[in-house]
């Protein structure tokens, strides 16, 4: 099961407890995922369909504590595939539920757009987003490229419903398509955010593990990519040093070279891959790591300055 099924049943599980927030609930389903049907003689079905039983039975229910009984069928038709649909007809009572939500106005036209008496109330808001996530929403799972998305069949509705969660403190944006409008987000945050704002606290919590987990496991690369490279510059310095020392060694100033250097240099040529710090244990007694690397830099310097001298001497020989 994807994430997005997860953390639409979890949001089906939802049922607030006041009543204009079931009533806002109900309409945010209605206006994603309801299709009205007009017939001859002015006859009204209203279709809720979706992918989840959970969805369903959460239409089911908010229409029940609205006193309205509904039907519920499946279909299974290509390329949709099976689906649930909660059926509500042109009966009274039935009219007047779709009417208390906003979907029908109060000369019974279908309305287009979010109702404002709806949605005046700040967790009002709330419910009308979570049910439009249940009827269109989509939300990437944790570790992928981030994307949020409210797919709508109508640009003002995309708009309004970014409207909506602007109004909650989350930053949506407006794509059009050929048939449809996504009121969508790519960023992280404002992803993680609309999950704890509706309510899927379950799924920000997995959402979060995986972003630790993220991090830890990039922190944990970066660490090991460090060490290789640090690994790689201790191994060439080390091989540096023992080429320079042998020259030294070879070279008849080497019985006047400090005998604090002799033994760094002995020491160097006894552990070759040996780090600085655990070179410098090995010392006796033990040294610390900036005494060593003075004493090896020393011996570099002289070599230098050996290889120096014995330039000059070659050039004076060639010019005689």
């Amino acid at each position: 099961m994807s994430f997005a099924q997860d953390v639409k049943r979890e949001l089906a599980s939802i049922v607030p407890a006041e009543e204009h927030c079931r009533r806002a609930q109900l309409s945010g389903l209605l206006f994603a995922a309801g299709t009205f049907e007009i017939a001859s003689g002015g006859h009204y079905t209203v279709r809720v369909s979706s992918r989840l039983p959970a969805v369903a039975r959460s239409a089911l229910l908010l229409l029940r504590t609205m006193g309205a009984h509904a039907e519920l069928r499946t279909a299974d038709t290509p390329p949709a595939g099976l689906r649930y649909e909660v059926v509500l007809g042109d009966d009274p009572r039935h009219l007047q539920v779709l009417n208390e939500v906003g979907v029908l106005s109060d000369s019974f036209q279908v309305r287009i757009g979010v109702p404002v008496r709806i949605v005046v109330r700040h967790c009002c808001r709330v419910a009308f987003v979570r049910g439009a996530f249940l009827g269109c929403g989509s939300i990437s799972p944790p570790g992928s490229a981030v994307h949020a998305e409210f797919t709508f069949e109508s640009s003002e509705l995309a708009e309004e419903c970014r409207h909506l969660l602007g109004r909650l403190g989350l930053d949506f944006h407006v794509a059009l398509r050929d048939r449809n409008a996504a009121c969508y987000t790519k960023r992280g945050e404002t992803a993680a955010d609309l999950l704890a704002v509706l309510g899927a606290y379950s799924a920000r919590l997995t959402w979060e593990e995986h972003l630790v987990f993220g991090e830890v496991r990039g922190r944990a690369n970066r660490l090991a990519n460090c060490d290789q490279a640090n690994a790689g510059r201790a191994a060439t310095a080390a091989l540096r040093q023992t080429e320079t020392i042998r020259r030294l060694m070879a070279d008849e100033g080497w019985a006047v070279v400090p005998a604090a250097l002799r033994s760094a240099a002995a020491l160097r040529l006894e552990h070759p891959y040996l780090s600085l710090p655990e070179l410098a244990a090995k010392a006796r007694p033990p040294l610390t790591k900036s005494a060593l690397n003075h004493r090896l830099r020393r011996l570099e310097a002289l070599a230098a300055e050996t290889g120096g001298a014995r330039a000059k001497t070659g050039h004076r020989r060639l010019a005689n």
